[in-house]
């Protein structure tokens, strides 16, 4: 699978998780900002989760290197919060759980 495919899924899982957490998060509220809250960790979750590099992260998602690393360093310091660190860890095992099985069906 591409990084961009992968990249894309993520992003997909992550968007979904927002809309369902929104009312007991107060950072992913406003609709805006939700979106971007929403590829922040989806670029975070690529990274730390799935060990894809930064720069090509950035290439799936069409922006520039430093954006994810921006985007990697925001929401890493946002896991002071206890609330958002479970919703972040919940994102985490969906997307291992997710990628594990792919990884098993050899594809």
């Amino acid at each position: 699978m591409s990084t961009r495919l992968t990249c894309r899924l993520v992003q997909n899982l992550t968007a979904e998780a927002v809309l369902l957490a929104a009312d007991r998060l107060p950072l992913l509220r406003d609709a805006r900002r939700s979106r971007c809250h929403a590829r922040q960790i989806a670029m975070y979750v690529c990274h730390v989760v799935l060990q894809i590099p930064q720069s090509d992260i950035a290439k799936a998602f069409e922006r520039d290197r430093t954006t994810v690393r921006h985007a990697c360093s925001v929401v890493e310091d946002r896991r002071d919060l206890a609330d958002f660190d479970a919703f972040l860890e919940t994102i985490e095992c969906m997307v291992a759980s997710a990628f594990a099985v792919q990884a098993e069906r050899g594809e």
